[in-house]
């Protein structure tokens, strides 16, 4: 009883091995922009209105790009599969728009991350992508 009693105390002050942290969006954020240079908001309205994102889906989120193309996404859910399926979406008609105006940067777009992370779904349209994400990992340190 003495040792179940010593390893209940234990448990109390380490806790139970969790110390997994929850994303710090704005930290996040901090992190991506560090890389990718003059990144402007893709505003709720482009976003509903000529991507036809549902933002309801989303509990919170932030879209921005840059001039040559960088683009990343940062979105808190709890309907992630359903948002899964309107960044499908999202990235066949951002596509499209590339072909037409910016072929170059198809690779990059096909190339792009796309990662779920606790209740956050992340993705990063850049050349470094592998590397911001890891940015974006130890901000959660």
């Amino acid at each position: 009883m003495k040792k179940i009693a010593l390893f209940l105390i234990f448990l109390f002050l380490v806790g139970c091995g969790n110390t997994k942290k929850e994303l710090d969006m704005d930290a996040a954020i901090k992190a991506v922009e560090a890389k990718l240079k003059e990144m402007v908001v893709i505003d709720d309205g482009t976003l509903s209105d000529a991507y036809g994102l549902n933002l309801d889906d989303m509990e919170k989120w932030t879209f921005k790009q840059n001039e040559i193309g960088d683009l990343y996404a940062i979105i808190k859910t709890d309907k992630k599969s359903v948002v899964k399926n309107a960044m499908k979406d999202y990235f066949a008609k951002v596509k499209d728009f590339n072909e037409s105006y910016s072929p170059e940067r198809l690779e990059i777009l096909e190339d792009r991350l796309e990662k779920d992370l606790g209740n956050y779904l992340i993705y990063i349209v850049a050349k470094d992508n592998e590397s911001i994400y890891q940015d974006i990992l130890n901000t959660m340190k």
